[in-house]
C-alpha cells in the first residue's frame, strides 16, 4: 500500500513538474513574444502614393487646374461658414478654402485659412485670412492616388497617445474597460459577470474581456471562441501588464482596434477611423464624435453610421450616458453632445487612380523597395503626377476611342519638358482589360515624327528655314540593290518649296532628299545627343520614320524642342520616405546639358507652331487647341499608327493610337491623335508667346523663291534667321497684275 502512495506521489509530483515547466515555457515564450512589440511596428502599414501638390498662384485659371475638382477628391466640403480644416465657402468673388494640414516629406504645413479672389475664372489674389495679408501663393495637399497594402488589407494611421483627447480616453475607458487601471490585465468582477451569463445560455456569448485581453487577442490569438484560447489570452494578459505601462498598453490599443470596412479594406485604429469618418486628425474631435467612435468599437458593422445610423445615435448617447454617470463630463456637456446629430463624411469607394502610372512607379522601385516590403511598411511616395491632367488626358481618350471603329488602342503621355516630371500618363482605353502599358512598353515606328530632327541638322548645316527644296520624285537604291520611291501622303509632287512649307505639310520627299544630302549619320548623331539609349538603324527609310519608340520616349525626344535643347531624363518620383518621416529617396527635378542649339531650336519651333497653324495639323483649332502650341503629327505605313506631339514651353501631350496586333486602323496623324492631344490641351493649357533670342532676326520673304520679298511679290511670310544667314537677294517676281500695280504707283 505504502508503494502503490508513493507511486501515485511520485506521479503527481512528476505532472505538476510538468505543468510548471510548461508553464514556464509558455510564459517565457510569451513573454518574448509581447517584449517584440516594443522593437519597431508590429502592424502592417500600407504604403501611399501621392501626387503632386497644386501651388496656387495669382494668373492661374480655376478651370484649367480643375480647382474644384481636386477639392472633390480631397473630400473638401462645402460650407455656409467655413470654420474648421477641409471646408470651403464659394461666392461671386471667389473663394474661401480651410486648407487641411499635410506632412510633407521635409515640412509639415498647418491648417490655414486662405481666400483666393478670383475674376473671370482667373486668380486675382491670394489673401491669408489668420494674417489679413496678401500672400504670393497657397498649397493645396497631394491627394492619394493610392494605397499598397499586403493580404491582410489593414487600413491603419499611427497615432500617439499623446494627440488623444482627453474625453476620448475616458469615454474609452467607461465603456470599454471602467476598471482599467485598477487590475493586473484581467478583472474578475467582469470575469464572473461574464461567467454566469455563459452559464445561463449555455455556452460562450460574453468575455468580460479587459482592454489589455482584447489586445492580446488581436495581436496574437485568433478570435475563436473557446476555453483554451480564453486561458492563454489571460495568462498572456498578465504578463503584458508585467512588460508594459498603462499608457502604453493604451496607446497600442488605439492604433490595433477594428472600426469597420471601407471597400475591401479594414479600418484599423482610431486614428484613420477619425480621419475617414470626419476628416480630421484625431487631436480635433469634438465630445460627441469621440463617442461615436468609441461607441462602435463593441460592433463596428452593427453600429455603423453610414449603414445604421439610428443604432449608431442611440450607442454614442450611451457611452455620452456612461461619461456623465462616471463624472467625467459633466450634464451639460452630455446634454449638448446628446443633440447633436450624427454628422459623418461619405466615405467613397476605394478607386486606384491612374493605374498605369502607379505601375509604371512600382516598378521603378521595386528593386530597392518590392511590393512585399511596401505592403506593410508604412511607406509615403510622393511622385510627379498632376491628378487633374491625369484625370483630363484619361477620360478624354476614352470618349475619342468609344465612336471608333475596330480594336483601337491607344496612351497619352503629359509632361513637364523642363524637367522631365510625368505629370499624366494613360497606357491604354481600359485597365480593367489589359494592363499592358502602352506608354512605355510599345515600340512603334514614329513615321513623320522624325522630321523635325532631320530639319534641325539642316539648320545647323547651312540651310535657312527658306531654302528651297525639292519635292519632285525620288528614286533611291538600298544596300540590296532594290529600289525605294518614297510617295507623299496626298500621291502629289509639290516641286521646290521652302523648307519651312516642307516641314509645316510634312513632304515626305523632301524630306527624304534633305536627309540623303545631309547623310544618315548627321541626323543620328542628333538624336542620340538627345535619347542616348536608344536603338536606331542606319538606313533610308529611318527618313520616313522607322525608328521605334515608346510615347514615352518620344515625349523625351521632343522636349529638347520645348526646352531650348536640354536632354532630360522622365522623373516618376519625387521622394520617399518611411512611416517615420524619415528621407530615403530623394529625385530632385534634373536638367541634363544642352545638346542643341537653342537658337536652332527657336528656328524650328516656329515651323513646329505654322504645323498647327497652317500645315498637317490646321484643324487643331476645331477641337480648341490653344494659341502658339508647337506640335507635328505622324502617320506610318498602311495608316497602322497615328501619333501626334504637342507642346508649350512647361507642357508636352504625346498621343499614340494604334492596334496592338499592327493593324491598320484608319487614321491618320491629324485624324486620330491630334483631336485628343488638342482637347486635352485646350483644357489644361492657355496661350503661349515664345521669345526670340538675341541672335534671331526677322524678314520678308517671298515664299515663292526664298528670297527677301521685292515690290513685286504676290505674297509675303516673315520669318525668323540667325543673324548673318538671312537672305540677301531680293525677289523681282510676282504676277502682271502686282507689276501693273506698282508700276501705275511708281509712274513707270
Amino acid at each position: 500500500m505504502k508503494t502503490y502512495v508513493r507511486y501515485l506521489r511520485n506521479i503527481a509530483i512528476c505532472l505538476g513538474i510538468a505543468v510548471v515547466l510548461t508553464g514556464m515555457a509558455f510564459s517565457l515564450d510569451a513573454y518574448r513574444e509581447i517584449k517584440k512589440i516594443g522593437v519597431g511596428s508590429i502592424w502592417h502599414l500600407p504604403s501611399r502614393i501621392y501626387s503632386r501638390e497644386l501651388v496656387m498662384v495669382p494668373g492661374m485659371d480655376v478651370e484649367r487646374i480643375g480647382l474644384m475638382g481636386r477639392l472633390d477628391r480631397l473630400r473638401y466640403r462645402q460650407a455656409a461658414v467655413v470654420s474648421s480644416p477641409g471646408e470651403y465657402s464659394r461666392d461671386a468673388q471667389g473663394l474661401t478654402i480651410f486648407l487641411h494640414p499635410f506632412e510633407y516629406a521635409q515640412h509639415k504645413s498647418e491648417a490655414s485659412l486662405v481666400r483666393l479672389v478670383i475674376r473671370e475664372g482667373t486668380i486675382t489674389e491670394i489673401i491669408s485670412v489668420d494674417t489679413a495679408k496678401y500672400v504670393e501663393s497657397a498649397t493645396l495637399e497631394p491627394e492619394c492616388i493610392t494605397d499598397v497594402f499586403d493580404d491582410r488589407y489593414e487600413d491603419r494611421t499611427i497615432i500617439t497617445l499623446e494627440q488623444c483627447p482627453a474625453f476620448l480616453i475616458d469615454a474609452l475607458i467607461v465603456t470599454e474597460d471602467r476598471r482599467f487601471y485598477d487590475h493586473w490585465g484581467i478583472d474578475f468582477r467582469s470575469l464572473m459577470r461574464a461567467s454566469l451569463a455563459n452559464v445561463r445560455e449555455g455556452g460562450i456569448v460574453e468575455g468580460g474581456s479587459t482592454i489589455t485581453q482584447q489586445l492580446i487577442k488581436n495581436i496574437f490569438l485568433t478570435h475563436k471562441r473557446t476555453f483554451g484560447r480564453k486561458f492563454k489570452e489571460m495568462w498572456m494578459s498578465f504578463i503584458m501588464e508585467a512588460v508594459y505601462s498603462k499608457p502604453e498598453i493604451l496607446g497600442l490599443y488605439v492604433n490595433e482596434i477594428y472600426m469597420g470596412r471601407r471597400g475591401y479594406t479594414g479600418i484599423y485604429g482610431l486614428g484613420r477611423a477619425a480621419r475617414l469618418f470626419f476628416d480630421k486628425d484625431i487631436s480635433d474631435l469634438d465630445l460627441e464624435e469621440a463617442a461615436l467612435l468609441i461607441g462602435i468599437i463593441r460592433a463596428p458593422n452593427r453600429y455603423s453610421p453610414y449603414t445604421f445610423p439610428a443604432r449608431a445615435l442611440a450607442r454614442r448617447n450611451t457611452v455620452l450616458e456612461l461619461m456623465k454617470d462616471e463624472g467625467t463630463i459633466t450634464p451639460e456637456e452630455y446634454e449638448a453632445a446628446r443633440c447633436t446629430p450624427v454628422r459623418v463624411i461619405p466615405i467613397e469607394p476605394t478607386l486606384r487612380y491612374a493605374p498605369y502610372f502607379i505601375d509604371h512607379v512600382l516598378a521603378g522601385i521595386q528593386e530597392q523597395y518590392p511590393i512585399t516590403l511596401l505592403a506593410k511598411g508604412g511607406y509615403r511616395i510622393f511622385t510627379t503626377l498632376d491628378m487633374h491632367m491625369q484625370q483630363t488626358a484619361q477620360g478624354l481618350l476614352q470618349h475619342a476611342l468609344k465612336g471608333k471603329q475596330g480594336d483601337i488602342e491607344g496612351s497619352v503621355v503629359i509632361s513637364d519638358p523642363q524637367t522631365g516630371d510625368i505629370l499624366a500618363m494613360v497606357g491604354g482605353k481600359h485597365y480593367a482589360q489589359s494592363q499592358f502599358n502602352r506608354a512605355v512598353q510599345i515600340q512603334r515606328h514614329i513615321g513623320s515624327l522624325i522630321k523635325p530632327f532631320i530639319y534641325y541638322t539642316a539648320l545647323r548645316k547651312g540651310y535657312t528655314v527658306s531654302t528651297m527644296v525639292d519635292d519632285s520624285p525620288i528614286t533611291v537604291k538600298l544596300q540590296d540593290n532594290t529600289q525605294w520611291e518614297p510617295e507623299n501622303f496626298d500621291e502629289k509632287s509639290h516641286g521646290t518649296v521652302m523648307l519651312r512649307d516642307a516641314l509645316a505639310n510634312s513632304y515626305n520627299r523632301a524630306a527624304v532628299r534633305v536627309g540623303l544630302d545631309l547623310g544618315l549619320p548627321a541626323i543620328v548623331s542628333e538624336i542620340r545627343g538627345v535619347l542616348p539609349g536608344l536603338g536606331i538603324n542606319e538606313n533610308p527609310s529611318l527618313l520616313l520614320g522607322a525608328l521605334d519608340c515608346s510615347p514615352l520616349e518620344v515625349a523625351t525626344l521632343y522636349s529638347v524642342f520645348a526646352n531650348g535643347g536640354y536632354r532630360i531624363t522622365p522623373r516618376c518620383v519625387d521622394t520617399i520616405v518611411n512611416e517615420n518621416n524619415t528621407v530615403l529617396l530623394k529625385e530632385p527635378p534634373h536638367q541634363g546639358p544642352q545638346v542643341l542649339d537653342p537658337a536652332t531650336v527657336y528656328l524650328l519651333d516656329t515651323v513646329l507652331r505654322d504645323v498647327v497653324t497652317s500645315g498637317t495639323a490646321r484643324s487643331a483649332s476645331m477641337y480648341g487647341m490653344p494659341a502658339g502650341v508647337c506640335g507635328k503629327t505622324g502617320t506610318t505605313n498602311d495608316l497602322r499608327d497615328s501619333w501626334f506631339v504637342g507642346f508649350t514651353h512647361d507642357m508636352l501631350v504625346t498621343v499614340w493610337l494604334g492596334n496592338d496586333e499592327y493593324l491598320p486602323i484608319g487614321l491618320t496623324g491629324s485624324s486620330g491623335a491630334l483631336q485628343i492631344v488638342s482637347m486635352i490641351l485646350s483644357r489644361i493649357a492657355g496661350p503661349d508667346t515664345w521669345q526670340a533670342p538675341a541672335d534671331i532676326v526677322y524678314c520678308s520673304i517671298d515664299p515663292v523663291n526664298g528670297k527677301l520679298a521685292g515690290r513685286w511679290s504676290d505674297e509675303r511670310v516673315k520669318l525668323p534667321y540667325l543673324q548673318g544667314t538671312q537672305p540677301t537677294e531680293v525677289s523681282e517676281v510676282g504676277s502682271p497684275s502686282v507689276r501693273k500695280f506698282f508700276r501705275s504707283i511708281l509712274g513707270q
